[in-house]
């Protein structure tokens, strides 16, 4: 209903990954160019990438997911990392050789980790979204895999992302802190790239990239402090009572009874 009345094909704001509505942020753009550089050509083991709730981790570890396929690597992205050891060396054991029928054993499904990646090195790469509840014992399986390398690199590589508390996290693992081959924090986006952002999905769902006037992209942006998940959802409530009041364009005014309906978000 919403989207027809302002001619979308689909929903421009709805809060869920989906690539087709990518918005290259310079965050996004350094942070895929350091991680895919040290995956493909430094060969070096363990990438960090942090970023507060609603930043673009997601996100990127998705893009990183479809384009490491495209590069003819094996990604395999694990969205909830509370897991066992043992749940967690299986999950890799499957993912990376298509083994249904594992062993009982953490060590065995070590070794068959270990001859997978020196049978192929540096196609395999691990994404940990989430990061941040990663448990004492899978730092230790993190390291333990970690230590697989030729004198060219690193014959496994891992990207974990996370909410800042996870580089507090690492500080108790300073031999995992060693292996970090590049680290990068996501920021929330300036009052220009949220502009952007806000227009650039519009256009991708085939609407009047002006429907959103210049106040009450500011009052945007103040209110979300830049953070995309929740220009999201101001933009999508936005539309909501634009369109209950008939209106084409959303102005400062209709943000401003949205920030009072969202007072936990603002500040």
């Amino acid at each position: 209903m919403i989207e027809k009345y302002f001619g979308f094909t689909k929903d421009p704001f709805k809060n869920t990954v989906d690539l087709e509505f990518l918005f290259w942020a310079e965050n996004i753009r350094e942070s895929y160019a350091r991680v895919l550089y040290q995956i493909l050509e430094a060969k070096g083991g363990l990438s960090l990438i942090l970023g507060e709730v609603g930043c673009g981790k997601t996100t990127l570890a998705k893009l990183l997911e479809k384009d490491l396929k495209e590069k003819d690597k094996k990604p395999y992205l694990l969205y909830d990392p509370l897991l066992s050891s043992f749940a967690f060396l299986s999950k890799l054991v499957k993912n990376f050789t298509g083994k249904k029928e594992l062993p009982r054993s953490k060590n065995t499904l070590r070794e068959i980790l270990e001859e997978k990646f020196k049978e192929e090195p540096f196609v395999y790469v691990l994404l940990v979204d989430e990061a941040q509840l990663l448990r004492k014992p899978l730092f230790e399986e993190i390291r333990l895999l970690l230590n697989l390398e030729i004198p060219e690199g690193k014959l496994f590589h891992i990207v974990l992302l996370g909410q800042p508390e996870l580089r507090k996290k690492l500080k108790k693992y300073p031999a995992l802190m060693q292996r970090i081959s590049i680290a990068y924090t996501l920021k929330p986006y300036d009052e220009k790239e949220t502009e952007e952002y806000i227009k650039h999905r519009i256009k991708r769902a085939g609407g009047d990239e002006n429907i959103f006037d210049k106040s009450a992209v500011k009052e945007i942006f103040k209110a979300t402090n830049g953070y995309p998940r929740l220009i999201n959802t101001f933009c999508s409530n936005a539309l909501f009572i634009a369109f209950t009041k008939g209106e084409k364009k959303v102005n400062k005014r209709i943000i401003e009874l949205l920030k009072k309906d969202f007072e936990f978000h603002v500040g």
